[in-house]
């Protein structure tokens, strides 16, 4: 019996165009057919807006980001209860089940996003000089293998082995075996370095758009989940030797709105609060953050909140922790117009925590479930514990990488002795409640160790299945 795949729903035409960011995606559909789109640069740009699109769809965005959290067991999955997104439910013990209805719209809309990438390279790539200039050409060629070598990241992050699409389908031609990890391992480094030896560097590019060294902190997430540490060590090195990135000197100054696309940032989804008071992906904004409002706040829905097992986990004095989490009757934006007293006394918020990060205050509030902050996906703080990880490994210096980002906030060398562990400690502490947790005990093999309790069994719950809807048993 061999896997086989349907992906029919996967690989729907898709040159229109719905932006979802910050200026540069606010352009309106063409109406035109494909064959006569690819003509000019204006065109190729608005193919590639498309591309760009779907990072920021509600269901793909926040489906990593508060699955990593709540399935990493650092968060509760809170909401109105056990019948509130149900889907959730038989995962929160790992009773992974491919007819689970909450997997299919992630995994069908990184396939959408693979399409998108595959018609950009192939159609912009065979145009001419005399329809668009060859810098130009190369540039956006260049971001919208960036965005396929994303897309299959999260791919295989999420559902392991997959199939690898790296051309447009065409009719009758839906079904596609799983590649192995080799295979896509090698096709998203590819399209990393790829992208890498073209993209201009952060300042000289659009903001929102993808830079080298966005490409290459991407390169090296692959690296580091590949294990290959001395490779990820050096494109560490490569982002940090830049001197594009630093750390804020305010830690929480990350979420805040007036400090976006800052200095920390390496590659964040753009949003804005533009659109109506409607639901769903034709406004602007995003939805992750009303998702994880206290439901006493703000007709918040009072998902993903954090459980004081990891609140304990902060040292004495550590800002994040203030950072990181809302204690109930806590006063926020105290002494504006905007001062709140936090209530997390609902029935599924059990220890009486909420997440802090991307909570703005009401007066920047976008309408409805669309607020304006964007979703940092990689900051320059990972980057340096990236260093710290892989030199650990290698047996290189991890430390000096480690104690920037203690610097940053005030702490002394870390109380942690073994080297690994060490980095462990500040990975949970400086990204917690930011959707790393599950990928990160999953990669680093601490499944059992860390989830057992919960019902993880390694090598079963590494990933999610396949949704049965693109899922058939054929034999071979």
């Amino acid at each position: 019996m061999k896997k086989i795949f349907n992906l029919l729903l996967a690989y729907t035409a898709c040159v229109v165009v719905t932006a979802c960011s910050d200026s540069f995606l606010d352009v309106k559909a063409p109406s035109v057919s494909e064959e006569s789109f690819f003509t000019t640069e204006k065109q190729a740009d608005l193919a590639l807006t498309g591309c760009y699109d779907i990072l920021g769809w509600d269901d793909t965005n926040y489906f990593p980001f508060w699955l990593g959290d709540i399935l990493g067991h650092d968060a509760y999955k809170g909401g109105e209860g056990p019948g509130d997104q149900p889907w959730i439910e038989p995962l929160l013990n790992f009773q992974y089940n491919a007819g689970n209805p909450g997997l299919p719209v992630p995994f069908q809309h990184y396939y959408f996003g693979v399409n998108r990438c595959n018609r950009v390279i192939e159609k912009v790539g065979a145009m001419t000089k005399e329809m668009i200039a060859d810098d130009k050409k190369a540039q956006v060629v260049a971001e919208a293998r960036f965005l396929r070598g994303y897309y299959y990241f999260e791919l295989v992050k999420i559902f392991g082995e997959v199939p690898l699409v790296d051309k447009l389908m065409t009719a009758g031609n839906y079904n596609l075996p799983k590649a192995s990890f080799d295979e896509l391992w090698a096709f998203i480094e590819a399209d990393f370095k790829a992208a890498e030896s073209v993209l201009l560097t952060k300042g000289h590019q659009d903001v929102g758009r993808a830079t080298k060294g966005a490409a290459q902190a991407f390169l090296c997430k692959a690296y580091i989940f590949e294990k290959k540490w001395t490779e990820a060590l050096s494109k560490a090195n490569e982002i940090i030797d830049s001197g594009d990135y630093g750390l804020e000197e305010h830690y929480d100054d990350n979420w805040k709105l007036d400090h976006e696309n800052g200095i920390e940032s390496v590659f964040e989804i753009q949003f804005t609060p533009s659109g109506t008071d409607a639901w769903g992906d034709d406004n602007e904004g995003n939805e992750f953050v009303i998702f994880t409002r206290s439901r006493n706040n703000g007709d918040g829905w009072g998902f993903n909140c954090p459980k004081q097992s990891f609140a304990d986990r902060f040292e004495e004095d550590d800002p994040r922790f203030d950072a990181t989490f809302i204690e109930d009757g806590e006063v926020l934006w105290e002494g504006t117009d905007d001062e709140t007293v936090a209530d997390n006394q609902f029935s599924s918020c059990i220890d009486l925590l909420m997440g802090q990060k991307y909570q703005i205050p009401p007066s920047e509030w976008g309408l409805q479930s669309d607020d304006p902050n964007n979703w940092i996906v990689i900051r320059y703080a990972e980057v340096l514990l990236w260093a710290a990880e892989a030199a650990a490994h290698t047996g290189g210096d991890w430390e000096s990488y480690l104690q920037q980002v203690r610097d940053r906030v005030g702490l002394d060398e870390t109380p942690v002795a073994d080297p690994l562990q060490a980095v462990y400690h500040e990975r949970e502490v400086e990204l917690g409640m930011e959707g790393q947790r599950l990928w990160d005990i999953i990669r680093q093999g601490r499944g059992e160790e860390i989830l057992g309790e919960h019902g993880y069994v390694e090598g079963v719950n590494n990933y999610l299945p396949i949704p049965q809807s693109q899922l058939n048993f054929i034999e071979n």
